[in-house]
Parts: structure tokens; sequence; C-alpha cells
């Protein structure tokens, strides 16, 4: 009787101990599916030359479209300028400055970059387009404006490649704040 009483309790306790490894349990978080668009606002843009060039640029509104997703709930944004900075900044045709069209010129891009439509709380990536391609392209980051953790230049992409800033564009990757939005101050600096 003891011997059965102790098989029996052994029994139980092992199909307990399986059922525990194997119970499935709810989801603990829902996963929160990542939006294909989201908006970016372009503002306080000011393009600066060498030469004292000095161009204001309107505030503009974009699209910026789900690249990939990098993690679950992590996407990365393309954001695309709203402006053309190559047009631009363009030599005229007749010039009475000795730079010729081939001379490259030193250009600093300072603006302003909200992205927003994310998902609340939650590590995202925006690819910063500049709207012009620049060779030796540096990129220095300013405050975050949105209240979201401050955020930093990194390339999720490829890391072991590159710290994220490229000739046309900068990854910025950023907690999101409690509405979704996350944005920077920041100031390209390269030769066109």
């Amino acid at each position: 009787m003891i011997k059965r009483v102790a098989l029996l309790t052994i029994l139980l306790a092992t199909t307990g101990l399986i059922a525990a490894l194997f119970w499935t349990r709810g989801p603990s978080d829902p996963v929160v599916a990542l939006p294909e668009s989201a908006q970016a606002r372009y503002f306080d843009v000011t393009v600066t030359t060498l030469d004292g060039k000095e161009f204001q640029l309107p505030d503009k509104t974009v699209t910026c479209s789900l690249e990939f997703t990098a993690a679950v709930e992590d996407g990365v944004y393309n954001c695309p300028a709203p402006f053309d900075l190559e047009s631009l900044l363009a030599p005229p045709q007749v010039s009475e400055s000795p730079r010729s069209a081939n001379d490259s010129a030193l250009i600093e891009i300072d603006a302003g970059t909200i992205v927003w439509g994310l998902p609340a709380s939650s590590w995202q990536t925006a690819q910063i387009q500049y709207g012009a391609t620049l060779s030796s392209a540096n990129v220095l980051l300013g405050e975050e404006l949105t209240g979201g953790e401050a955020g930093h230049i990194e390339n999720i992409v490829s890391p072991e490649i590159s710290r994220g800033v490229h000739p046309s564009y900068f990854y910025y990757r950023a907690k999101t704040n409690a509405s979704g939005y996350m944005g920077t101050e920041w100031l390209a600096r390269g030769i066109q």
C-alpha cells in the first residue's frame, strides 16, 4: 500500500511538473503593432554656406514610411527631407563668384525634426534625411524635444559598420513619450 501511495505521489508530482513546464499562460503584455507610417515635421531649418549665404526654409510635414521592423515593437522609419537642397545650392549659370561649379562648398543644415504617430513609450528609429548629399558628413544633436527619453545617433541596421551618420541622412533612435512622439534639434555639416 505504501509503495502504491509513493508511486502515485511521484506520478502526480511528475505530471504536475510536466504540466507546469508546458502550461501556456496568456500574454503578459499585448504586442503593439507598428504603424506602416508616421508623420514628421521639419522646422526652424536654416542652411548656411561657407561663403555666408543663409537660407531660412519653411516648416513642412512629411510622411515617414516604415522601412523595416528591427524587433517586435521597434521599427525604422524613413523620413524624407521636405526640401531639395541640391537644387537650392546649385551655383547659378552666370556667377560673379570666383568659385567654379566644380568646387566643393561647406554646408551647415540646422533644423529640428519631430516624429509622431508611433507607439507610446517604445524605442523607435527615424532615418532623418538632410535634403542634400554631404561628403564628410557630421551630425550634432541638440536637446530632445518631446519629453521622451533622450535620443542618440545609432545605426541599428549595421552597428558594426557605421555609427549612424551617412552622406544624406542619419539614424536617430529614441524612446517615444506617452503620446508616441520623439524628436530632436540637429546640425548636419559637410561638404557638398
